[in-house]
Protein backbone atom coordinates (compact mmCIF):
# COMPACT_ATOMS: atom_id res chain seq x y z
CA UNK A 1 0.00 0.00 0.00
CA UNK A 2 1.15 3.49 -0.81
CA UNK A 3 1.10 6.45 1.50
CA UNK A 4 0.94 10.25 1.40
CA UNK A 5 3.79 12.37 2.70
CA UNK A 6 4.64 16.01 3.16
CA UNK A 7 8.28 16.35 2.19
CA UNK A 8 10.71 18.38 4.27
CA UNK A 9 13.25 20.63 2.57
CA UNK A 10 15.76 23.27 3.67
CA UNK A 11 15.71 26.89 2.57
CA UNK A 12 17.79 29.99 3.43
CA UNK A 13 16.73 31.85 6.57
CA UNK A 14 13.74 34.07 5.53
CA UNK A 15 14.02 37.81 6.07
CA UNK A 16 12.36 38.94 9.29
CA UNK A 17 12.15 35.41 10.71
CA UNK A 18 11.75 34.99 14.46
CA UNK A 19 13.78 32.21 16.10
CA UNK A 20 12.26 30.60 19.22
CA UNK A 21 14.23 29.06 22.10
CA UNK A 22 13.33 25.55 20.93
CA UNK A 23 14.65 26.24 17.42
CA UNK A 24 11.20 26.89 15.95
CA UNK A 25 11.14 29.52 13.20
CA UNK A 26 8.24 31.79 12.31
CA UNK A 27 7.95 34.31 9.48
CA UNK A 28 5.35 35.86 7.19
CA UNK A 29 5.23 34.94 3.50
CA UNK A 30 2.53 36.18 1.09
CA UNK A 31 0.40 37.32 4.02
CA UNK A 32 0.52 33.95 5.80
CA UNK A 33 2.41 32.85 8.90
CA UNK A 34 4.90 30.13 8.02
CA UNK A 35 6.77 27.87 10.44
CA UNK A 36 9.89 25.75 10.30
CA UNK A 37 12.81 24.37 12.26
CA UNK A 38 16.34 25.67 12.54
CA UNK A 39 18.62 23.50 10.40
CA UNK A 40 22.26 24.55 10.61
CA UNK A 41 23.60 28.06 10.21
CA UNK A 42 21.11 30.36 8.46
CA UNK A 43 19.09 27.41 7.14
CA UNK A 44 15.49 26.49 7.90
CA UNK A 45 13.81 23.12 7.47
CA UNK A 46 10.22 23.50 6.23
CA UNK A 47 7.46 21.07 5.33
CA UNK A 48 5.78 21.39 1.92
CA UNK A 49 2.12 22.34 1.78
CA UNK A 50 1.31 19.87 -1.00
CA UNK A 51 1.18 16.08 -0.71
CA UNK A 52 3.63 13.60 -2.23
CA UNK A 53 2.53 10.05 -3.13
CA UNK A 54 4.94 7.27 -2.09
CA UNK A 55 4.49 3.76 -3.49
CA UNK A 56 6.36 0.73 -4.88
CA UNK A 57 6.43 0.41 -8.69
CA UNK A 58 6.20 -2.80 -10.75
CA UNK A 59 9.90 -3.56 -10.06
CA UNK A 60 9.57 -3.10 -6.29
CA UNK A 61 11.41 0.24 -6.33
CA UNK A 62 10.03 2.91 -3.99
CA UNK A 63 8.96 5.98 -5.94
CA UNK A 64 7.74 9.41 -4.89
CA UNK A 65 5.50 11.49 -7.14
CA UNK A 66 4.38 15.02 -6.25
CA UNK A 67 0.59 15.31 -6.40
CA UNK A 68 0.79 19.14 -6.59
CA UNK A 69 -2.27 19.50 -4.38
CA UNK A 70 -2.83 20.49 -0.74
CA UNK A 71 -6.18 18.66 -0.68
CA UNK A 72 -5.71 15.26 0.94
CA UNK A 73 -8.79 13.74 -0.71
CA UNK A 74 -7.54 14.71 -4.17
CA UNK A 75 -4.06 13.42 -3.30
CA UNK A 76 -5.55 10.06 -2.22
CA UNK A 77 -7.30 9.72 -5.59
CA UNK A 78 -4.03 10.43 -7.42
CA UNK A 79 -2.24 7.80 -5.31
CA UNK A 80 -5.00 5.28 -6.05
CA UNK A 81 -4.66 5.96 -9.80
CA UNK A 82 -0.88 5.45 -9.62
CA UNK A 83 -1.33 2.13 -7.82
CA UNK A 84 -3.94 1.07 -10.39
CA UNK A 85 -1.44 1.73 -13.16
CA UNK A 86 1.12 -0.48 -11.37
CA UNK A 87 -1.44 -3.30 -11.23
CA UNK A 88 -2.10 -2.95 -14.98
CA UNK A 89 1.63 -3.16 -15.73
CA UNK A 90 2.04 -6.24 -13.52
CA UNK A 91 -0.92 -7.88 -15.29
CA UNK A 92 0.72 -7.24 -18.68
CA UNK A 93 -2.19 -5.12 -19.90
CA UNK A 94 -0.06 -2.03 -20.49
CA UNK A 95 3.69 -1.23 -20.53
CA UNK A 96 5.60 1.44 -18.64
CA UNK A 97 6.56 3.07 -21.97
CA UNK A 98 2.92 3.39 -23.01
CA UNK A 99 1.99 4.94 -19.68
CA UNK A 100 4.88 7.40 -19.91
CA UNK A 101 3.62 8.54 -23.33
CA UNK A 102 0.14 9.12 -21.96
CA UNK A 103 1.55 11.15 -19.07
CA UNK A 104 3.73 13.15 -21.46
CA UNK A 105 0.65 14.15 -23.47
CA UNK A 106 -0.88 15.53 -20.29
CA UNK A 107 2.23 17.57 -19.46
CA UNK A 108 1.88 21.35 -19.74
CA UNK A 109 3.39 23.16 -22.74
CA UNK A 110 5.59 25.21 -20.41
CA UNK A 111 7.08 22.06 -18.90
CA UNK A 112 7.65 20.49 -22.34
CA UNK A 113 9.47 23.63 -23.49
CA UNK A 114 11.74 23.32 -20.46
CA UNK A 115 12.36 19.66 -21.28
CA UNK A 116 13.24 20.60 -24.86
CA UNK A 117 15.67 23.24 -23.62
CA UNK A 118 17.34 20.71 -21.29
CA UNK A 119 17.58 18.25 -24.20
CA UNK A 120 19.50 20.81 -26.28
CA UNK A 121 21.85 21.43 -23.35
CA UNK A 122 22.62 17.73 -22.87
CA UNK A 123 23.05 17.34 -26.65
CA UNK A 124 25.93 19.82 -26.56
CA UNK A 125 24.25 22.70 -28.38
CA UNK A 126 25.91 26.10 -27.96
CA UNK A 127 24.38 28.40 -25.34
CA UNK A 128 23.82 31.12 -27.96
CA UNK A 129 21.99 28.64 -30.22
CA UNK A 130 19.77 27.46 -27.36
CA UNK A 131 18.92 31.02 -26.34
CA UNK A 132 17.99 32.07 -29.88
CA UNK A 133 15.95 28.90 -30.48
CA UNK A 134 13.93 29.39 -27.30
CA UNK A 135 13.36 33.08 -28.13
CA UNK A 136 12.08 32.19 -31.61
CA UNK A 137 9.84 29.46 -30.17
CA UNK A 138 8.42 31.81 -27.57
CA UNK A 139 7.72 34.50 -30.19
CA UNK A 140 5.83 32.21 -32.57
CA UNK A 141 3.83 30.46 -29.83
CA UNK A 142 2.87 33.80 -28.30
CA UNK A 143 1.94 35.40 -31.64
CA UNK A 144 -0.13 32.35 -32.59
CA UNK A 145 -1.73 32.19 -29.11
CA UNK A 146 -0.64 28.57 -28.73
CA UNK A 147 -0.87 27.58 -25.06
CA UNK A 148 -1.33 23.82 -25.46
CA UNK A 149 -0.02 21.00 -27.65
CA UNK A 150 -3.44 20.57 -29.27
CA UNK A 151 -3.24 24.07 -30.77
CA UNK A 152 -0.04 23.37 -32.72
CA UNK A 153 -1.37 23.03 -36.26
CA UNK A 154 0.28 23.56 -39.65
CA UNK A 155 -2.41 26.01 -40.75
CA UNK A 156 -1.75 28.19 -37.69
CA UNK A 157 2.00 28.35 -38.33
CA UNK A 158 1.52 28.95 -42.08
CA UNK A 159 -0.82 31.85 -41.29
CA UNK A 160 1.86 33.35 -39.04
CA UNK A 161 4.53 32.91 -41.76
CA UNK A 162 2.34 34.56 -44.41
CA UNK A 163 1.52 37.46 -42.10
CA UNK A 164 5.20 38.08 -41.26
CA UNK A 165 6.21 38.08 -44.92
CA UNK A 166 3.40 40.47 -45.87
CA UNK A 167 4.29 42.87 -43.05
CA UNK A 168 7.95 42.74 -44.18
CA UNK A 169 9.20 43.36 -40.66
CA UNK A 170 11.28 40.18 -40.91
CA UNK A 171 13.08 38.80 -43.94
CA UNK A 172 11.99 35.49 -45.48
CA UNK A 173 15.22 33.95 -44.23
CA UNK A 174 14.46 35.05 -40.67
CA UNK A 175 10.85 33.82 -40.88
CA UNK A 176 12.18 30.45 -42.06
CA UNK A 177 14.45 30.31 -39.01
CA UNK A 178 11.49 30.95 -36.70
CA UNK A 179 9.29 28.30 -38.31
CA UNK A 180 12.20 25.83 -38.28
CA UNK A 181 12.62 26.33 -34.52
CA UNK A 182 8.96 25.42 -34.02
CA UNK A 183 9.30 22.42 -36.32
CA UNK A 184 12.34 21.11 -34.42
CA UNK A 185 10.42 21.42 -31.12
CA UNK A 186 7.38 19.61 -32.54
CA UNK A 187 9.61 16.85 -33.94
CA UNK A 188 11.07 16.48 -30.43
CA UNK A 189 7.54 16.04 -29.06
CA UNK A 190 6.94 13.38 -31.71
CA UNK A 191 10.17 11.57 -30.84
CA UNK A 192 9.30 11.33 -27.13
CA UNK A 193 5.76 10.16 -27.88
CA UNK A 194 3.81 13.26 -26.89
CA UNK A 195 2.52 13.50 -30.48
CA UNK A 196 1.73 10.54 -32.70
CA UNK A 197 2.86 12.38 -35.82
CA UNK A 198 4.53 15.71 -36.55
CA UNK A 199 1.72 18.05 -37.74
CA UNK A 200 4.35 20.39 -39.24
CA UNK A 201 6.15 17.67 -41.20
CA UNK A 202 4.99 19.08 -44.56
CA UNK A 203 5.63 22.73 -43.60
CA UNK A 204 7.79 24.14 -46.40
CA UNK A 205 10.44 26.83 -46.20
CA UNK A 206 9.88 30.00 -48.19
CA UNK A 207 12.09 30.83 -51.18
CA UNK A 208 14.82 33.08 -49.78
CA UNK A 209 16.59 33.58 -53.11
CA UNK A 210 13.39 34.81 -54.74
CA UNK A 211 12.93 37.45 -52.08
CA UNK A 212 16.50 38.69 -52.38
CA UNK A 213 16.65 38.56 -56.17
CA UNK A 214 13.22 39.96 -57.00
CA UNK A 215 12.23 42.18 -54.08
CA UNK A 216 15.20 43.91 -52.46
CA UNK A 217 17.21 46.28 -54.64
CA UNK A 218 20.30 48.42 -54.35
CA UNK A 219 20.06 52.20 -54.15
CA UNK A 220 21.34 54.50 -56.89
CA UNK A 221 24.11 57.04 -56.11
CA UNK A 222 21.50 59.83 -56.32
CA UNK A 223 19.24 58.03 -53.84
CA UNK A 224 22.14 57.52 -51.47
CA UNK A 225 22.95 61.26 -51.56
CA UNK A 226 19.30 62.17 -50.93
CA UNK A 227 19.05 59.66 -48.07
CA UNK A 228 22.14 60.99 -46.30
CA UNK A 229 21.05 64.61 -46.76
CA UNK A 230 17.55 63.89 -45.44
CA UNK A 231 18.99 62.01 -42.48
CA UNK A 232 21.37 64.86 -41.58
CA UNK A 233 18.49 67.34 -41.69
CA UNK A 234 16.03 65.01 -39.99
CA UNK A 235 14.99 64.21 -36.44
CA UNK A 236 15.62 61.48 -33.88
CA UNK A 237 13.36 58.49 -34.56
CA UNK A 238 12.72 55.35 -32.47
CA UNK A 239 15.47 56.21 -29.97
CA UNK A 240 18.05 56.34 -32.79
CA UNK A 241 19.60 59.82 -33.18
CA UNK A 242 20.08 61.30 -36.64
CA UNK A 243 23.87 61.52 -36.20
CA UNK A 244 23.90 57.85 -35.13
CA UNK A 245 21.89 56.88 -38.20
CA UNK A 246 24.09 58.93 -40.49
CA UNK A 247 27.22 57.16 -39.26
CA UNK A 248 25.52 53.74 -39.38
CA UNK A 249 24.39 54.26 -42.99
CA UNK A 250 27.87 55.44 -44.02
CA UNK A 251 29.50 52.45 -42.30
CA UNK A 252 27.24 49.95 -44.06
CA UNK A 253 27.76 51.70 -47.41
CA UNK A 254 31.51 51.88 -46.81
CA UNK A 255 32.23 48.47 -45.27
CA UNK A 256 29.32 46.17 -46.14
CA UNK A 257 28.80 45.36 -42.45
CA UNK A 258 25.32 44.17 -41.51
CA UNK A 259 23.25 46.38 -39.22
CA UNK A 260 23.21 43.62 -36.57
CA UNK A 261 27.00 43.38 -36.68
CA UNK A 262 27.23 47.15 -36.22
CA UNK A 263 24.89 47.02 -33.23
CA UNK A 264 27.36 44.62 -31.55
CA UNK A 265 30.51 46.52 -32.54
CA UNK A 266 32.86 47.50 -29.68
CA UNK A 267 36.01 49.72 -29.70
CA UNK A 268 38.31 46.77 -29.03
CA UNK A 269 37.32 45.33 -32.43
CA UNK A 270 38.78 48.34 -34.25
CA UNK A 271 42.43 48.58 -35.27
CA UNK A 272 42.62 52.38 -35.54
CA UNK A 273 46.26 52.43 -36.60
CA UNK A 274 45.86 50.09 -39.56
CA UNK A 275 42.25 50.97 -40.41
CA UNK A 276 40.69 47.56 -39.83
CA UNK A 277 37.71 46.04 -38.03
CA UNK A 278 38.08 42.60 -36.48
CA UNK A 279 34.78 40.75 -36.86
CA UNK A 280 34.35 38.25 -34.02
CA UNK A 281 32.82 34.88 -34.93
CA UNK A 282 29.98 35.16 -32.40
CA UNK A 283 28.88 38.46 -33.97
CA UNK A 284 28.68 37.33 -37.60
CA UNK A 285 25.91 35.62 -39.56
CA UNK A 286 28.08 32.68 -40.65
CA UNK A 287 29.83 32.43 -37.25
CA UNK A 288 33.25 32.95 -38.86
CA UNK A 289 35.79 35.53 -37.70
CA UNK A 290 37.17 37.97 -40.26
CA UNK A 291 39.09 41.22 -40.72
CA UNK A 292 37.71 44.08 -42.79
CA UNK A 293 39.55 47.14 -44.11
CA UNK A 294 37.91 50.48 -43.32
CA UNK A 295 38.39 53.83 -45.06
CA UNK A 296 40.32 56.42 -43.07
CA UNK A 297 37.39 58.87 -42.90
CA UNK A 298 35.14 56.23 -41.32
CA UNK A 299 37.85 55.27 -38.81
CA UNK A 300 38.12 58.91 -37.78
CA UNK A 301 34.33 59.20 -37.43
CA UNK A 302 34.22 56.11 -35.21
CA UNK A 303 37.11 57.37 -33.09
CA UNK A 304 35.38 60.73 -32.56
CA UNK A 305 32.16 59.04 -31.45
CA UNK A 306 33.96 56.73 -29.02
CA UNK A 307 35.90 59.63 -27.50
CA UNK A 308 32.92 61.99 -27.30
CA UNK A 309 30.69 59.43 -25.54
CA UNK A 310 33.45 57.93 -23.39
CA UNK A 311 32.70 54.42 -24.66
CA UNK A 312 34.77 51.73 -22.92
CA UNK A 313 36.68 49.12 -24.97
CA UNK A 314 34.13 46.35 -24.31
CA UNK A 315 31.01 48.56 -24.55
CA UNK A 316 28.85 48.75 -27.66
CA UNK A 317 29.43 51.75 -29.89
CA UNK A 318 25.77 51.84 -30.96
CA UNK A 319 22.70 51.04 -28.88
CA UNK A 320 20.08 50.44 -31.58
CA UNK A 321 18.22 47.21 -32.25
CA UNK A 322 17.08 45.94 -35.64
CA UNK A 323 13.44 47.06 -35.46
CA UNK A 324 14.32 50.55 -34.18
CA UNK A 325 16.84 51.13 -36.96
CA UNK A 326 14.51 49.76 -39.63
CA UNK A 327 11.68 52.04 -38.50
CA UNK A 328 13.97 55.08 -38.50
CA UNK A 329 15.37 54.09 -41.92
CA UNK A 330 11.88 54.05 -43.42
CA UNK A 331 11.23 57.55 -42.00
CA UNK A 332 14.46 58.76 -43.60
CA UNK A 333 13.47 57.23 -46.95
CA UNK A 334 10.16 59.05 -46.82
CA UNK A 335 11.88 62.33 -45.96
CA UNK A 336 14.23 61.80 -48.94
CA UNK A 337 11.27 61.23 -51.27
CA UNK A 338 12.33 57.64 -52.02
CA UNK A 339 9.59 55.02 -52.45
CA UNK A 340 10.09 51.86 -50.39
CA UNK A 341 8.55 49.67 -53.11
CA UNK A 342 8.61 50.10 -56.87
CA UNK A 343 5.98 49.05 -59.42
CA UNK A 344 7.92 45.86 -60.20
CA UNK A 345 7.75 44.79 -56.55
CA UNK A 346 11.38 45.50 -55.69
CA UNK A 347 11.84 47.31 -52.40
CA UNK A 348 14.42 49.02 -50.22
CA UNK A 349 15.21 48.15 -46.62
CA UNK A 350 18.21 48.65 -44.34
CA UNK A 351 19.94 45.60 -45.87
CA UNK A 352 19.75 47.34 -49.26
CA UNK A 353 22.64 49.52 -48.10
CA UNK A 354 24.82 46.40 -47.98
CA UNK A 355 23.58 45.42 -51.44
CA UNK A 356 24.41 48.95 -52.60
CA UNK A 357 27.94 48.49 -51.23
CA UNK A 358 28.46 45.40 -53.40
CA UNK A 359 26.82 46.94 -56.46
CA UNK A 360 28.93 50.09 -56.33
CA UNK A 361 32.10 48.04 -56.05
CA UNK A 362 31.16 46.19 -59.22
CA UNK A 363 30.27 49.45 -60.98
CA UNK A 364 33.76 50.68 -60.03
CA UNK A 365 35.14 47.65 -61.92
CA UNK A 366 36.40 45.90 -58.79
CA UNK A 367 37.02 42.19 -59.57
CA UNK A 368 34.19 39.91 -58.41
CA UNK A 369 36.56 37.85 -56.24
CA UNK A 370 37.51 41.04 -54.37
CA UNK A 371 33.86 42.01 -53.93
CA UNK A 372 33.17 38.53 -52.57
CA UNK A 373 36.02 38.89 -50.10
CA UNK A 374 34.84 42.31 -48.91
CA UNK A 375 31.27 41.08 -48.49
CA UNK A 376 32.46 37.90 -46.75
CA UNK A 377 30.49 35.50 -48.92
CA UNK A 378 31.27 31.81 -49.31
CA UNK A 379 31.41 31.94 -53.12
CA UNK A 380 31.56 34.59 -55.89
CA UNK A 381 28.34 33.06 -57.29
CA UNK A 382 26.44 34.03 -54.13
CA UNK A 383 27.75 37.58 -54.41
CA UNK A 384 26.84 37.88 -58.07
CA UNK A 385 23.41 36.26 -57.79
CA UNK A 386 22.01 37.84 -54.65
CA UNK A 387 23.91 40.97 -53.73
CA UNK A 388 24.82 42.76 -56.94
CA UNK A 389 22.12 44.89 -58.57
CA UNK A 390 23.48 46.20 -61.87
CA UNK A 391 21.02 47.83 -64.27
CA UNK A 392 21.19 47.06 -68.03
CA UNK A 393 22.36 50.63 -68.74
CA UNK A 394 25.31 50.09 -66.40
CA UNK A 395 26.24 46.91 -68.26
CA UNK A 396 25.98 48.78 -71.56
CA UNK A 397 28.37 51.44 -70.27
CA UNK A 398 30.76 48.65 -69.27
CA UNK A 399 30.69 47.30 -72.84
CA UNK A 400 31.57 50.75 -74.14
CA UNK A 401 34.94 50.36 -72.43
CA UNK A 402 35.92 47.53 -74.82
CA UNK A 403 37.96 48.18 -78.00
CA UNK A 404 36.00 48.53 -81.26
CA UNK A 405 36.23 45.62 -83.70
CA UNK A 406 35.31 45.47 -87.39
CA UNK A 407 32.84 42.58 -87.80
CA UNK A 408 33.65 42.41 -91.53
CA UNK A 409 37.16 41.05 -91.01
CA UNK A 410 38.66 38.38 -88.71
CA UNK A 411 39.72 39.64 -85.30
CA UNK A 412 43.36 40.68 -85.19
CA UNK A 413 45.20 38.82 -82.37
CA UNK A 414 46.81 42.10 -81.40
CA UNK A 415 43.33 43.46 -80.58
CA UNK A 416 42.83 40.67 -78.05
CA UNK A 417 46.14 41.56 -76.43
CA UNK A 418 45.19 45.25 -76.40
CA UNK A 419 41.86 44.44 -74.70
CA UNK A 420 43.57 42.33 -72.03
CA UNK A 421 46.11 45.09 -71.32
CA UNK A 422 43.26 47.62 -71.13
CA UNK A 423 41.36 45.46 -68.65
CA UNK A 424 44.37 45.04 -66.39
CA UNK A 425 45.18 48.74 -66.64
CA UNK A 426 41.64 49.92 -65.74
CA UNK A 427 40.81 47.42 -62.99
CA UNK A 428 41.57 49.02 -59.60
CA UNK A 429 43.24 46.98 -56.94
CA UNK A 430 41.66 46.26 -53.55
CA UNK A 431 43.88 48.88 -51.93
CA UNK A 432 42.73 51.47 -54.44
CA UNK A 433 39.09 50.73 -53.58
CA UNK A 434 39.74 50.98 -49.85
CA UNK A 435 41.80 54.13 -50.02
Amino acid sequence: MGTLLKIWKTIPMPAGAIVGQDGAIKWISKGKIRTGKLSGADRVSVQSDSWTAQFSDETGKVRRVPTKTVNRSVAEKILAQLEKEIDLIKAGIVSREELDKVQAKQTSLKHLLKQFQNKMVTSGKAASYIKLTMQKLSTVLKDCKIDSIAKIQQETIERWVANEIQRKMRSVSTVNNYSTAVNVFVQYLTDIGVLENNPLKSLRKQDVEYERRKIRRAMTPDEVDRLLQATAAGKNYYCVGKQDRLLIYCLILGTGLRSTELSLLTPNQIDFENGRIIIESLKTKNKQADVLPVRADLVVALQKRITALGIEPHERIFSHNKSQLLGAFYRDLKAAGIDRTEADGRSIDIHSLRQTFGTMLVMARVPLITVQRLMRHSTPALTAQLYIDVEPIDMKQALEQLPTYNPTFPVNPSHVKTALEFSLRTTPSMNAVIN
